[in-house]
């Protein structure tokens, strides 16, 4: 004979009462703690409505006539500020008994009530009241941590697509997405850009002397020396293959050579040998410098992709920038 498994223990609710008379609100307060609960007691619905914003409650049990706000206006104000994944358990509660008593339960209802007690209050119904809350309120919490789960795991994911995962820079995917935007604000607040190509130079060479995996790992030292030797608001972009984007906001093409100029410093600072049949005694880049002119975007990375073509052509290991002028005013290209 089996025994069944022992029912677990239910996470303690967050409640407020909103209760004008002083021998009611205790009651009800005495009762909800005794049965494991946190309790707030507030004199009246606007009392519970500050509660309410400043530590967000589970349920809510709020008397119908109070003074300043009365419970139907607590619920109505509760309804329209939470957000769909977050709903408060409500219980409105009346003395008014008769034949108006459904009007009024209809019109509780209507302004959000999850449920209708009468007065005198049943400790045993509200026991039970609360217990029903309490399987609502554990089907939301489970529903907000799935929710949590699955917005972390897009992110998560939304990340790694938009990441090489070799030098975990941003890859061609999240260049696109940002180039369709800075060329927007090009267009219409006049910022101006720009791009500077980078290349390993002679890296076949290297791959051929000392592996693919050292050439792997020499691809990461590289991106994360050019990163460290960015502004905050440079981006980094792996172009492909051993190609580095790096897009520099607000700059012109003398201030991007002086910034590349100390990357391509920095790089050289870190003596990796090249292979002897490159010519070089250690890795080295050739960076080509173009700004963002009235073209399109295609135009300016094939700017861009010309002036590092001169800088290898030139003996790599150098800046060159582009000769073309940038115009000041941007057009959209048809």
């Amino acid at each position: 004979m089996s025994l069944a498994s022992p029912r677990p223990k239910p996470a303690p609710l967050q409640v407020i009462i909103a209760e004008d008379d002083p021998d009611g609100r205790l009651i009800i307060a005495h009762a909800v703690r005794g049965r494991g609960h946190y309790c707030q007691a507030a004199r009246d619905g606007s009392e519970a409505w500050m509660m309410h914003q400043a530590n967000r409650a589970d349920v809510i049990i709020s008397d119908w006539k109070m003074p300043t706000m009365d419970g139907l206006q607590l619920c109505r104000e509760v309804r329209e500020t939470e957000s769909p994944e977050r709903h408060t358990h409500f219980i409105l509660v009346t003395g008014v008994a008769g034949r108006n008593d459904k009007l009024r339960l209809i019109e509780g209802l209507r302004a959000g009530a999850d449920e209708y007690m009468s007065k005198p209050l049943d400790l045993g119904e509200l026991d039970a009241r609360l217990e029903a809350a309490w399987r609502s309120v554990t089907v939301q919490r489970g529903l907000e941590a799935s929710t949590h789960t699955l917005r972390l795991d897009f992110a998560r994911e939304h990340r790694a697509a938009r990441t090489d995962p070799l030098t975990a820079v941003s890859n061609r995917l999240r260049l696109k997405e940002d180039l369709d935007l800075l060329l927007a604000r090009s267009l219409r607040y006049g910022h101006r850009y720009c791009a500077a190509l980078c290349d390993v130079d002679a890296f076949k060479a290297y791959n051929d002397c000392f592996g693919h995996v050292s050439g792997d790992g020499a691809l990461c030292l590289l991106a994360r020396t050019i990163q460290d030797h960015l502004r905050r608001g440079d981006s980094l972009y792996r172009y492909g293959g051993e190609e580095f984007l790096v897009i520099l906001p607000e700059q012109s093409l003398a201030h991007a050579q002086a910034a590349m100029s100390r990357v391509r410093r920095a790089i050289g600072r870190l003596c990796i040998p090249q292979a002897i049949a490159a010519g070089l005694p250690f890795l080295t880049i050739s960076v080509g410098i173009a700004e963002l002119g009235a073209g399109p975007v295609d135009d300016w990375m094939r700017r861009a992709d010309a002036a590092l073509y001169r800088a290898k052509f030139l003996g790599r290991n150098r800046i060159v920038a582009d000769e073309a002028p940038a115009a000041s005013t941007l057009r959209s290209s048809s």
